[in-house]
């Protein structure tokens, strides 16, 4: 992580990529749902992916924080479909996210880049 980079609260410190990874795969998990049945999870199916997470990894610990991050994930998933409609091409979505994930596709660099903007605030989330 870089020195300058702040966290989700505008603090420096390790939280910022556990957020920005946690959100990723967040709006990730929305797009793959939507790519393969046209409709978004629930706000129960996010919450319920977002406590399996963090059982798994508990690198974002605060409970606002990860409310937080679940509330922002399907605004970011949405912009992301409608300014990046590949990203809704399920084939493709199935390609990087079946068995492994493939973090150097360009798919997830997209994601993951337009997450580090909406942890970073209003200001920036809106160039999604």
């Amino acid at each position: 992580m870089d020195a300058g980079r702040t966290t989700f609260r505008g603090i420096p410190g390790p939280g910022y990529e556990a957020s920005a990874m946690l959100l990723t795969l967040l709006v990730a998990l929305h797009l793959v749902v939507y790519s393969e049945t046209r409709s978004w999870l629930t706000a129960a199916q996010s919450v319920d992916a977002m406590r399996r997470w963090y059982i798994a990894d508990g690198g974002v610990p605060d409970a606002l924080q990860r409310v937080t991050l679940s509330s922002r994930a399907l605004p970011v998933a949405v912009r992301l479909a409608d300014s990046h409609p590949h990203l809704l091409d399920a084939s493709r979505m199935r390609m990087i996210f079946a068995d492994t994930v493939k973090l150097d596709a360009l798919e997830c660099r997209l994601i993951y880049h337009a997450c580090e903007s909406a942890l970073q605030g209003p200001a920036k989330a809106g160039g999604i």
